[in-house]
């Protein structure tokens, strides 16, 4: 018996309802939080991913045009006559038997070169050092440098990049006397007179003009300013942003930061003493790349305080799904009582129901169809009731509905004194349109007659087949003179009815016998005899007429006034 009862509290309904609602609530308040909480993690990742992306590849741009400026100017300097011709004519007298007079005039050249290259050097601030150098790649002159250490050399493959690029962009150095990190650009040297290359003009040339466009992309922080390191491919540090006062790097590039250029493009978290966010980006036409990092705290400072909101948020609406759980399993509960109480209603066989339809949804729908199917099963129930007491070819009431009708009036004249009379038809010769024209002329017959009953009758009155061709008419509240001249007008609208069947038409006369209930009338039996007997007498007295019964003195004056 335990086990039966947990079954059926398991199986109910409201109660498997009660349990989705426990889990609807309690799933909810463990992964909506996390849900929107990566959700908006993710999204703000991915945005500042792509705006440092669109940065670098703006600050890309902006190094580029610079450095095209710088080579713009050194190629208007290569090409000055200074230059080209005493190169030339360094070269020329390098190609000769030395004597004093040829090293005056080569020394002469090397200090108008070097000459040259000091007032351009004194003009650009960015400039630590320019030289020519030939062919070779032997300094030729270079401009003053005081405390300079080491000669002006040419980085290795120079002449290989100089001749597929058409210029020559080494790779960033540091010197001991300079703050700035230093880069050599170099330009081809043509003869003036159309000849080839004749020598390199090449300048050290400071980085610390590239800052403006660090600090541009540093600004661009939402979170606060972003640290942002220009560095070689190989992850040495040239460069960095200037930062907030106040505010100090723990490390310029740390082995954390270093390791951002294996997963290049891609927005990084990393422990650096604390936690940071980074992204490295390694430059396509240039021998540089950038790495840019910010706490972790700062850039996703949006999300770590929406946090607690998210999780008063995930309580709010695990609330809201328990109530409307429990609202829900309100709303199914009760139709479905409803609908269990019409099904058993219907089920003791009172097919008066009607369910309240007050939703539209699937209850709705159901509720509906509950209603139309309980309606469906009264009209068949009816359509059967009328199937059995109704003559399946006339359609009128069968014998055993009409004499429960005479039965019926009978009881109401004892109680109430409700006249009725009674009329018994009979079709004139109708076993020769049988044998003449056959049995479905004489069913066409009967149906026809059927419809000359209702068109002549009142609604209060009842016609019925009493068998073969005989009828029985009951005509409520009518005392005898009324029921002759009922009786008369049937008669006379059968004698006018064209009967038609196919090409057939037939003329139909009738024989009525026409009696009323009086007093002592106790049975159906005795009405039907004494109209029985009217009809006898109207088919011996010719047919086609109506006959009072004779069998009762008190309708004998009616009789003799219809003779």
């Amino acid at each position: 018996m335990k086990t039966n009862t947990k079954i059926s509290w398991l199986l109910s309904i409201r109660n498997r309802i009660l349990i989705f609602t426990v889990l609807v609530t309690l799933v909810p308040s463990f992964g909506m939080g996390w849900f929107f909480y990566s959700m908006s993690y993710n999204a703000l990742a991915e945005k500042t991913q792509q705006r440092l992306i669109d940065s670098a590849g703006r600050v890309e741009r902006d190094l580029s045009l610079w450095l095209k400026e710088r080579d713009h100017d050194l190629r208007v300097f290569a090409s000055s006559f200074v230059i080209a011709d005493n190169l030339i004519k360094i070269q020329t007298v390098n190609g000769q038997t030395n004597s004093k007079e040829k090293e005056n005039q080569a020394a002469a050249s090397q200090k108008k070169i070097a000459t040259y290259l000091n007032l351009v050097k004194n003009q650009f601030p960015d400039y630590r050092r320019l030289a020519v150098f030939d062919e070779g790649g032997h300094e030729i002159a270079s401009s003053e440098s005081p405390g300079d250490e080491g000669a002006f050399t040419l980085p290795a493959g120079w002449d290989a990049r100089i001749v597929s690029a058409g210029a020559l962009i080494g790779e960033a150095f540091l010197k001991k006397d300079e703050a700035s990190p230093l880069a050599v650009i170099g330009i081809p040297v043509f003869s003036d007179k159309g000849g080839g290359r004749i020598g390199v003009l090449a300048v050290e040339i400071r980085l610390q003009g590239l800052l403006p466009f660090l600090k541009t992309v540093s600004a661009d922080g939402d979170a606060g300013p972003w640290v942002i390191d220009l560095v070689q491919k190989d992850g040495r540090p040239l460069l960095t942003a200037a930062l907030p006062e106040g505010q100090q790097e723990t490390a310029l590039l740390s082995d954390q930061k270093l390791q951002l250029f294996t997963h290049p493009l891609q927005l990084r978290t990393f422990n650096n003493g604390k936690w940071i966010v980074g992204l490295a980006v390694a430059f396509k036409e240039l021998p540089w790349g950038l790495v840019i990092s910010e706490g972790y705290d700062h850039v996703f400072a949006d999300v770590i305080h929406s946090r607690d909101r998210i999780i008063l948020m995930a309580i709010l609406f695990t609330l809201i799904i328990g109530l409307s759980a429990s609202l829900v399993a309100g709303q199914i509960i009760l139709p479905l009582e409803a609908l269990t109480r019409g099904v058993l209603q219907v089920a003791r066989g009172d097919l008066d129901v009607s369910l309240d339809i007050r939703r539209n949804d699937e209850f709705g729908v159901v509720t509906g169809m509950f209603n139309e199917m309980a309606v469906r099963l009264k009209q068949n129930q009816q359509e059967l009731e009328k199937l059995a007491i109704t003559d399946s070819l006339t359609r009128l009431a069968n014998r055993k509905q009409i004499m429960t009708s005479l039965k019926t009036h009978i009881e109401n004249y004892r109680r109430y004194a409700a006249e009725f009379s009674l009329l018994m038809v009979d079709i004139d010769h109708f076993k020769e349109v049988n044998d003449t024209h056959g049995h479905l002329m004489g069913d066409m017959v009967l149906v026809q007659m059927a419809e000359i009953f209702n068109k002549v009758l009142r609604s209060m009155d009842v016609a019925g087949r009493y068998g073969g061709e005989e009828f029985l008419v009951l005509l409520g509240q009518t005392n005898i003179r009324s029921a002759m001249m009922t009786a008369e007008r049937i008669r006379q609208a059968v004698e006018h009815f064209p009967f038609v069947y196919q090409d057939i038409e037939l003329h139909i006369t009738i024989s009525i016998g026409v009696t009323g209930i009086i007093n002592g009338d106790d049975t159906d039996n005795i009405l039907i005899g004494r109209a029985d007997k009217a009809l006898y007498e109207a088919k011996t007295r010719g047919r086609n007429r109506v006959v009072l019964s004779s069998d009762n003195p008190a309708i004998e004056e009616l009789r003799s006034d219809n003779a």
